[in-house]
């Protein structure tokens, strides 16, 4: 019986994967920077808050990247527009009171997961 309900467990969480994923539309560096924002010191206590921070959030960056196509392959810009984007959006756009070490948090993931993407390291 106890390994019954772990293997359950276990098929579950793939299953909440795609959930989340699908919530992005299918966009999984979303779906694990949503993932890593809660499960560790959450910003926000709901989820759905959470999501339609993140979903407004990833239209800003998809609008500005399609803008500047060439944006991603400058680092230090990547950094500073999606810091101003990170502010913009959880700050101004949703009034979340964030503080700097939580919107480094923030930028630090997104970043992290459009480098990776631009540089062919997707997961």
């Amino acid at each position: 019986m106890c390994c019954k309900l772990r293997s359950l467990n276990f098929d579950r969480i793939p299953l909440e994967n795609q959930l989340v994923k699908a919530k992005y539309d299918y966009d999984a560096k979303y779906a694990r920077i949503h993932k890593r924002l809660i499960e560790k010191d959450p910003l926000i206590d709901s989820e759905r808050k959470l999501f339609e921070d993140l979903k407004g959030l990833k239209s800003a960056v998809t609008t500005e990247i399609q803008q500047n196509a060439n944006s991603l392959e400058n680092e230090s810009y990547v950094e500073k527009m999606m810091m101003r984007l990170v502010v913009s959006q959880f700050k101004k756009e949703q009034k979340i009171d964030i503080n700097t070490t939580d919107v480094r948090r923030i930028n630090s993931s997104i970043v992290k997961e459009y480098r990776n993407e631009y540089n062919g390291y997707v997961a």
